[in-house]
């Protein structure tokens, strides 16, 4: 099944038949190297008791918990993202007009928002990328750190599909980067916004995949791929 068969469902014939006609939606698939890029999956968009959360996915979660626990199976990197410090508001910028929690507590304050859930915290290998707005790589020094961990492919999980991860996807494809979204392991806030910006994001800038198809993918070419001497020593294993 090609792309736009894929997508028969949701959207009519004839808007399909125009991305046949510009020819959208050509699989890029996996490069050399592969990196899990998890983005801001902590509490504050996880946990529904934050309002920037909704209504909460366990679903999502387990499925970000399995691809995390696969690229540690396989001693791939893996960078977080999550925002980055907001209490002054300068620092949060246009937030402080667009978001009418800005200035909250829960918001602003809260330190326990940017922690990760256990399951899938960061550890010491990882990369954490501090970012105030909606691309980790916006102002941020993550295309450096993936040039000189030799990725060009990147997987991306995360919160939210409309948001952060579109953003991320397409600047990540800005910058000549493979990218996979892996289909059950993002989520947001609007089941409509969700669909529509994952039907976008496998037309234009990434594959958008099941989470099996990538697990499987993921062993068959790196199963037996080594990490650098560099990571491989200064890290012990998992």
């Amino acid at each position: 099944m090609n792309k736009l068969e894929k997508w028969s469902s949701y959207l009519p014939p004839e808007e399909l038949a125009t991305y046949a006609k510009g020819k959208f939606g050509e699989k890029v698939g996996f490069g050399k190297r592969a990196a899990l890029l998890n983005i801001d999956t902590t509490y504050m968009f996880v946990d529904p008791a934050y309002p920037q959360c909704g209504d909460g996915d366990p679903e999502l979660v387990e499925n970000i918990t399995r691809l995390v626990a696969v690229f540690r199976d396989l001693k791939l990197p893996i960078y977080y993202s999550r925002r980055d410090d907001r209490s002054h508001p300068i620092r949060r910028g246009m937030w402080n007009d667009k978001l009418g929690i800005a200035g909250d507590v829960i918001y602003s304050r809260d330190p326990r928002a940017d922690e990760w859930p256990d399951a899938y915290a960061p550890r010491e290998q990882d990369v954490i990328v501090y970012k105030n707005k909606a691309s980790c790589f916006f102002a941020t020094p993550l295309e450096s750190f993936l040039r000189y961990d030799a990725i060009d492919t990147i997987v991306i999980c995360g919160i939210s599909t409309s948001g952060c991860v579109r953003a991320a996807a397409n600047d990540a494809f800005s910058h000549n980067f493979r990218v996979i979204v892996a289909e059950e392991a993002v989520g947001d806030r609007s089941r409509t916004a969700h669909r529509a910006n994952l039907f976008d994001m496998d037309m234009k800038m990434a594959d958008v995949e099941p989470l099996e198809g990538i697990v499987t993918e993921l062993h068959q070419r790196y199963g037996a791929v080594p990490r650098t001497p560099t990571q491989q020593s200064e890290f012990p294993a998992n």
